[in-house]
């Protein structure tokens, strides 16, 4: 993890005695997004996996559709930049975005005013998971979270089958995990017909909506869905399990996804 942990000098109190110590702080970031050559995007992020936030990030809002897409993508450490080479189709995309993106808010507001736009496979119809997977899903999210149990300061997105996590990412920002996932997705071209993400955070419209572009057919938080979130979900063919925490959970959407059985 680089020196993204720091040691600072603390004064704690504990039963009104104050007591000094050292503690584990986070480090944060900005991260410069070029495309082509002219600065475009900037963000506030924890630093690791950083080509696949910079690569999710373009594809969770639309502008890079596929691998090929991405010419090229190079992050330079020094200067905190990733540089980014795409092709001519995403730039009309990315000069579409930037248009319209003030009109339109989010990606998930564009998906839940045109749902038909993107969804989950129909391929994934089939795909299920059982109660004590889901619960089991959420106590292994928890538990692999390193830097959240040093610092309490990161938010985490796992890809998951449906008894182990497969990979793990987190950041200060939630919505940045979940793009680090959706870039290592794209990068490596992995299936997700089979996949489930786990997340830490609530699932607003466009944490939704970054999770229907993965094509991932489950997503299990520990949290609350919004209620444009749940509508989202459903329309596009998302199940959506929120509340999940030791053995309950709530399913919001697609319950036909999640069956009894023992693991």
């Amino acid at each position: 993890m680089g020196n993204i942990i720091q040691q600072v000098d603390i004064a704690r109190i504990k039963n009104n005695i104050k007591t000094l110590t050292r503690d584990s702080i986070i480090d944060e970031d900005i991260l410069d997004i070029h495309i082509n050559g002219k600065k475009t995007f900037q963000m506030v992020f924890s630093m690791t996996h950083t080509p696949a936030l910079a690569a999710g990030f373009l594809f969770t809002q639309g502008i890079v559709r596929e691998k090929a897409d991405i010419l090229d993508l190079v992050f330079i450490e020094e200067t905190k930049q990733c540089r980014v080479i795409l092709r001519d189709s995403a730039l009309k995309r990315l000069d579409e975005f930037k248009t319209m993106g003030s009109i339109r808010g989010s990606s998930g507001g564009a998906l839940l005013q045109n749902p038909g736009r993107i969804s989950i496979p129909e391929r994934t119809r089939d795909f299920s998971i059982t109660y004590d997977q889901v619960s089991a899903l959420i106590r292994m999210h928890g538990d692999h979270s390193e830097l959240f149990h040093k610092t309490g300061a990161v938010h985490s997105a796992g890809l998951c089958d449906p008894l182990h996590i497969l990979a793990y990412y987190e950041d200060i920002g939630r919505h940045n995990a979940l793009d680090k996932l959706a870039g290592e997705v794209l990068l490596k071209g992995l299936f997700t017909g089979d996949k489930v993400a786990t997340l830490s955070c609530r699932m607003s419209l466009e944490i939704i909506g970054k999770i229907i572009r993965t094509g991932i057919p489950v997503v299990i938080s520990n949290a609350a869905p919004t209620l444009s979130a749940v509508r989202l979900a459903d329309r596009a063919g998302l199940t959506l399990i929120g509340f999940a925490r030791d053995s309950r959970f709530n399913i919001y959407s697609h319950d036909e996804r999640i069956r009894p059985g023992i693991v």
